[in-house]
Order: structure tokens, then C-alpha cells, then sequence
């Protein structure tokens, strides 16, 4: 017997005939059938099917170590965090002991005029044109708590020692310039000259001795303007101190 070798697109071809040809004789002829034919070449193989779902993770076998490697380097340090909320205040600590109770003071009542010195005069009420290095004469007492605290030529005299505010105040038709003089020592010096009626004042604390003289005195030519309390040179001991 000889066979007959197909390629594969021939062999559904040949199936398709023989099946034509067996249904007509079937049809027409009423003799004896015949065998039936030898199985057909097996047909080539389909494209491979969709892969299915993954399947679950395995349990780890009883062998299983974790590998544990070597610590690593300290990392380099963050930012400062922020500064937390204010925390509530604490409760209020217990009193203290009490103190020892102090001595009780002398208290006499008594003025005791060697402890202050207070004085204010003004100077009689005219104009004076006064040159440079010139005494601005204060002659009318207006307060006086000691004696000849103030000379009649216009010099505080010093008889309690200690701290003292001295001031003036001045008024001038075209300029004032002038100083507060101990002595013949410049303490501190004021110069005004706006061209026109003004008051100007000058202050300073000073601390003086028993015997210092206190003057007002001019550092430039100065046009002195006096009316009623217009000018006045005024003091008074702060806190008196050790000669």
C-alpha cells in the first residue's frame, strides 16, 4: 500500500470531498456499503490557552534564618525640632518662714532744718545788655528755708553738703548765653540766640560742699529781659552727704 504524504492545508480540503462523495452514493446507490475509512492526519495544535491567577505564597520552610548584616554608620544629626507648647503652671510653692520682726525706729517729729536747704529769688524786674563772663544778679527772694543762703551779689552759699538741683530760668529780647559756675569752675554751659523774645532755662545736679558758691554767669554777650518773675535762680538739696 502506498501513502500518500499532504501538507496540512490540503488534508481538511480531501475531508470535505470524501464527505461529498459518500453522502451522493449514499444517496443514488442502494448496494452494499463499504468499510469505513482510515482516521484523518491529526490536525496541527492550537494557540496556547491564557495564563491562569497566581497561585498563594508558600509557607517558609522550618530552615529558614533571617540574615541579619552589620549596623550601618550614624546618620548625620536633623534640624531642631520646634519648641513644644507652653506646659501649665505649677501649683504655688509653700510660704516661707517668717522673717524676724524688725526694730522700731526713733521717730521725734521734730523739723529738723539741718537735713534740707531750699532756695528761689528773682532778679529785679529791667533789661541788662550783659558782655561775656558777667554775674546776672538774682536780688529778690522768693523762697529761703536758711538764712543767707543766698548772698545779695547773687551767689547760692553752700552750707549743707551734699546733692543739689540748680536751675534757672531766662528771659532774653535776642540771645541768652550762660552757665552755672561753683566758683570759678564751669559746670555747665546753655546758649540761646534766636533773634527774637524767648525764655530759656538751665538745670543741672551737682554735688556740693560746705563753703561752694553757686552763680549764674554769662558766656557770651546776652540780652537779659526781666519782667516780674520772668528770671528766676532756683535750688534745693536733694539728699545731703559727708563733707
Amino acid at each position: 500500500m502506498a501513502f500518500i504524504f499532504m501538507t496540512a492545508h490540503v488534508v481538511p480540503q480531501l475531508a470535505i470531498m470524501l464527505l461529498l462523495v459518500t453522502s451522493s452514493m449514499s444517496d443514488t446507490c442502494d448496494g452494499y456499503r463499504g468499510f469505513p475509512g482510515r482516521p484523518g492526519i491529526p490536525g496541527v495544535h492550537g494557540t496556547d490557552g491564557k495564563d491562569g491567577t497566581k497561585g498563594e505564597k508558600g509557607d517558609p520552610g522550618d530552615d529558614a534564618v533571617p540574615v541579619i548584616g552589620p549596623k550601618g554608620d550614624p546618620g548625620i544629626h536633623g534640624f531642631p525640632g520646634r519648641p513644644g507648647q507652653k506646659g501649665d503652671n505649677g501649683l504655688n510653692g509653700l510660704p516661707g518662714p517668717m522673717g524676724p520682726k524688725g526694730e522700731k525706729g526713733d521717730f521725734t517729729g521734730v523739723d529738723d532744718p539741718t537735713q534740707y536747704s531750699v532756695f528761689s529769688n528773682k532778679k529785679s524786674p529791667r533789661s541788662q545788655r550783659a558782655p561775656a563772663d558777667t554775674l546776672i544778679v538774682f536780688d529778690i527772694p522768693l523762697i529761703s528755708r536758711l538764712e543767707d543762703d543766698l548772698e545779695s551779689v547773687g551767689y547760692f552759699n553752700v552750707t549743707i553738703a551734699g546733692m543739689y538741683y540748680i536751675s534757672y530760668h531766662i528771659s532774653s529780647s535776642q540771645s541768652a548765653c550762660l552757665k552755672i559756675q561753683v566758683g570759678e569752675q564751669e559746670k555747665v554751659s546753655f546758649c540761646d540766640s534766636p533773634g527774637m523774645m524767648m525764655v530759656t532755662a538751665g538745670s543741672v545736679v551737682l554735688p556740693l560742699k560746705i563753703g561752694d558758691k553757686v552763680s549764674i554767669q554769662t558766656t557770651a554777650p546776652s540780652s537779659i529781659f526781666s519782667r516780674d518773675t520772668d528770671c528766676t535762680f532756683t535750688g534745693f538739696l536733694l539728699f545731703p552727704m559727708n563733707a
